[in-house]
């Protein structure tokens, strides 16, 4: 449980880092052509979608750990 909340910080620190690089006329130019919404719903989905990945593999990996104990 440790290790998946340390991984998880340690991407949302990056995630953020990575979005504060950007210069404000990078925002301003893709808000005015209406695009960053669309940039963010991207983002948003590929996060999900890796997320919910992870969790999936991790029920599996358990699953398989409690029958290998059996």
């Amino acid at each position: 449980m440790y290790k998946k909340s340390a991984i998880l910080i340690l991407l949302f620190a990056t995630v953020s880092k990575t979005l504060s690089a950007q210069t404000a006329t990078t925002a301003e130019k893709l808000l005015e052509h209406g695009k960053l919404n669309t940039v963010i719903a991207v983002f948003a989905v590929i996060l999900v979608g890796i997320f919910a990945f992870l969790f999936y593999l991790e029920r599996k990996i358990n699953k398989l750990e409690q029958e290998v104990k059996n």
